[in-house]
């Protein structure tokens, strides 16, 4: 585990509604499981637009509290750089530089809530305060091979 401030980037981005179900499975209000539809819509949308991506995706997850039935936003994000339209602006932000306690977790996403577990208590154990955010970036995705997954968890601090 590493605290760390992760930079500002641009970011080309969609909001939904989710929960964790049954067993922590993400699910997204009036889409069911999450799957990846959300990002390959995004990655559309990068080459529609010329545009260069520039990192891994993000997910965000504002609200979330690990309680199966809590409503959160996820927002899932494409690191870009280019000329922006600016018709297009709202689908597009700054996130600002954060620090966080960042770990790297690689296995099946099932197994990713214990890794949490082992973080927060590193956060519980070293006084440390949270600021609310909570992402992931996804390094490496491997559906027919979960155990080659590689998601950086990005808690953020205060």
């Amino acid at each position: 585990m590493l605290i760390r401030t992760h930079p500002f980037m641009t970011v080309l981005y969609t909001s939904r509604q989710a929960r964790l179900g049954p067993k922590g499975y993400l699910e997204l209000e009036h889409e069911g499981p999450a799957s990846g539809s959300v990002a390959r819509e995004l990655y559309r949308y990068v080459a529609d637009l010329d545009l260069m991506v520039c990192g891994p995706q993000y997910w965000f997850y504002y609200g979330v509290d690990g309680k199966p039935d809590t409503r959160f936003t996820l927002e899932v994000a494409l690191p870009v750089q280019g000329k922006i339209p600016t018709a297009l602006l709202p689908y597009f932000k700054q996130i600002p530089a954060f620090r966080c306690l960042s770990s790297r977790y690689e296995g099946p996403w099932e197994g990713i809530g214990r890794h949490y577990e082992q973080m927060m208590q590193y956060i519980k154990e070293n006084q440390l305060k949270m600021s609310g955010i909570y992402a992931e970036s996804f390094l490496h995705i491997d559906i027919d091979h979960p155990d080659n997954h590689i998601t950086e968890i990005q808690i953020g601090l205060c």
